[in-house]
């Protein structure tokens, strides 16, 4: 791992093989709040999901968590990889995987909204003492977060935030490139906007998405969509935190497109989406299951887009391209803790009736719904009611 090399105990090099990861998992799961016929449909499809074994999770202390039930608030964790292995080669050669998008789904008592909390891939910060897959552990140490899943894979990941944000995470999901393509074709393409055209062809042995779009609104199949939320250079500023924020706006069309297509009442495009979802799913035992998918989803039935948040761990730029997290931080660490709205003021516990969050309210900068000439580094929030455009860069593909 080059300059980020764990310090470790002797062991066997892991083989590097891992999923890589879509990073709108939770919005499959929302979609599988469905009742009585569908559910039977469905019920053959658990055998699809590979689970991973937590055991290790559990030989240390661990945050405390308020007991689970079908309403009290939870904490999910989305991960994604940059990965190649396997069929996944197509997009490009990387060795080993690492953490391409992390998302932690803060889920309020009552479960009626949501925050989902981006973590920059290039936060620097200390790694949790980890079992690698290959066999053998390390030691804590400094490093960018992304190295956690390619030390341990998911447990890494879990070790190291729950070290950080004294967060306890309940379950987690990890799928990789094929799934999010064919739900994104499942549900007939999703909307995205640019505020100028975008191409960002292929090159063998120097990268390219593959990325190919015209200026304004287009609807588009997995393949584009797949290259839209992993472009980097070829759109906004260039930088992570970029396109962090264009992931978050995606996931807010894609909520938006899911609720006007009627995705739930319709059982033919659910199973599609549910059969290419858990075709990729790996995730804990306990959540490793249609029966339990379907429990967790119908106990969000009540989450309505505009009360779900987006936001990025606040941060600033420390130098070399790393990340670090600010005191802005720790605040939001530990209102999550205490089930507390995030940010200040935001759709929060439903102990009493709550009015939907409103995309402009907000503690700090808020992602814009118009077009943007360049999507500011400060860190923002926005809500699934928010559509906004990206920056393209310029680009065309010549005739």
């Amino acid at each position: 791992m080059g300059k980020h090399r764990a310090p470790s105990t002797p062991s066997a090099a892991h083989p590097g093989l891992r999923k890589v990861t879509a990073f709108f998992a939770i919005l499959i799961l929302i979609a599988t709040a469905v009742g009585g016929g569908a559910v039977y449909a469905i019920n053959g499809l658990g055998k699809n999901i590979t689970s991973v074994d937590t055991t290790d999770l559990n030989k240390a202390p661990r945050p405390s968590t308020v007991v689970q039930t079908d309403t009290s608030a939870t904490n999910l964790l989305i991960m994604g990889s940059d990965s190649r292995a396997g069929t996944n080669g197509a997009y490009g050669k990387a060795g080993g995987a690492r953490s391409d998008t992390t998302l932690l789904v803060h889920i309020y008592q009552g479960r009626k909204s949501a925050v989902i909390v981006s973590i920059p891939r290039d936060s620097f910060v200390q790694l949790a003492g980890c079992t690698k897959t290959g066999g053998g552990t390390t030691i804590p140490y400094m490093s960018k977060f992304n190295a956690a899943f390619s030390i341990g894979g998911p447990i890494c990941t879990i070790k190291t935030i729950e070290k950080l944000t004294n967060i306890r995470i309940n379950n987690f999901v990890v799928v990789d490139f094929a799934a999010f393509k064919t739900v994104v074709d499942a549900l007939g393409g999703v909307k995205v906007c640019l505020t100028s055209p975008a191409y960002d062809p292929v090159i063998p042995g120097r990268g390219g998405s593959g990325l190919n779009l015209p200026a304004g609104y287009s609807t588009i199949d997995g393949e584009q969509a797949l290259a839209f939320v992993r472009a980097r250079e070829s759109l906004g500023d260039g930088s992570d935190l970029s396109r962090i924020k264009r992931q978050q706006e995606f996931v807010a069309s894609m909520i938006s497109g899911m609720t006007d297509k009627g995705l739930i009442t319709n059982p033919s495009m659910m199973y599609r989406v549910l059969n290419a979802i858990t075709s990729s799913l790996t995730t804990n035992s306990e959540f490793a299951s249609i029966q339990a998918l379907q429990n967790f989803a119908l106990s969000l039935a009540n989450l309505k887009p505009a009360n779900i948040t987006f936001v990025t761990t606040p941060y600033s730029m420390v130098g070399h391209g790393n990340v670090g997290w600010t005191s802005e931080a720790d605040k939001m660490w530990k209102a999550l803790q205490k089930d507390q709205p995030w940010p200040p003021g935001s759709a929060g516990p439903s102990v009493s009736p709550t009015a939907p969050a409103s995309a402009s309210v907000s503690a700090t900068p808020v992602a814009s719904a118009s077009a943007s000439a360049t999507p500011s580094l400060s860190p923002g929030t926005t809500t699934a009611a928010v559509f906004a455009c990206t920056k393209g860069n310029g680009k065309t593909k010549s005739k």
